[in-house]
């Protein structure tokens, strides 16, 4: 990678140390990396660094890594410390023989089938670093999904669901009121009388598409918001349809944060190239 005359990314700059999103924010944190540049989306912020300062960052990175691995002892302590590192590379090992795996795999797929799992596999990634810190990535997942929507179908193994969440209520001062003298929740208070006239009410606000990839072994699924998806369609009406059950609608997020050997074996440098390739970007 050129590392001269311009502006990094972080998942640039990660792969070129060799280290993880979570440990280029961390080099922010210590004052040894300095953000020149920050690119606005709509769930979040992309940091860009002068490429001479990665450059020469690339000396110092071992004995970064000893302090950081001198502060996780003291941490947590000095066995538990070496026996987590141990287990992290053995994590990234096991990884990187699945991805190799997976992709080897695709050969034997049809070309559009194949090629609707490989970004599967990319995106379900990028979800998980999305959930890690990295919320700016939900702009490219937005894209990829809009073209699933676009260019394939259940001959590919795509089956798209219409998930009614209900709406949101947003309390009004004197439900509030009521909520606090019964002693419950507003979310309680919500699932058990609904509010009333004056509460402000958002339809489908908790209603999602669910988007499975199910093609030979391997399963693949994706969420995204009503608001966001619902233009993508022509005739919603034809979509399948499930209700999500009564007082969960403010329940945890679907997904979790990448882990560190998922994260050294699949870099975001990785994932962002490949779907940015899928989308003839």
């Amino acid at each position: 990678m050129d590392l001269s005359g311009k502006n990094m990314s972080a998942a640039e700059v990660g792969e070129i140390l060799g280290i993880t999103p979570s440990s280029v924010r961390r080099l922010v944190r210590e004052g040894v990396l300095e953000v020149k540049e920050t690119k606005r989306y709509k769930a979040g912020e992309e940091l860009y660094f002068d490429s001479s300062a990665v450059k020469d960052l690339l000396p110092r990175m071992p004995e970064l890594r000893r302090k950081w691995h001198s502060e996780e002892n003291r941490r947590l302590g000095a066995r538990k410390a070496a026996f987590k590192r141990v287990d992290d590379a053995g994590k990234a090992l096991r990884h990187t023989g699945i991805k190799k795996k997976f992709l080897f795999s695709l050969e034997f797929y049809p070309e559009k089938a194949a090629l609707l799992l490989r970004a599967s596999f990319f995106l379900y990634h990028l979800n998980h670093y999305a959930k890690g810190g990295e919320e700016y990535l939900y702009d490219l997942k937005e894209k990829v999904l809009k073209k699933f929507v676009s260019d394939f179908s259940a001959v590919e193994g795509l089956d798209i669901v219409f998930i009614e969440g209900g709406q949101k209520v947003l309390l009004c001062a004197g439900c509030r009121v009521k909520a606090q003298s019964m002693g419950l929740s507003y979310l309680k208070y919500k699932i058990n009388h609904g509010g009333c006239p004056q509460c402000r009410k958002e339809e489908d606000y908790y209603s999602l598409f669910e988007f499975r990839v199910v093609y030979g072994e391997h399963r693949f699924c994706f969420h995204t918001p009503y608001y966001i998806a619902r233009k993508w369609f022509e005739n919603m009406a034809e979509l399948p349809k499930k209700v999500r059950e009564k007082g969960k609608e403010e329940a945890l997020p679907f997904g979790r944060p990448i882990s560190e050997g998922e994260a050294r074996a699949v870099t975001l440098e990785e994932v962002i190239r490949e779907l940015k390739s899928f989308l003839g970007d």
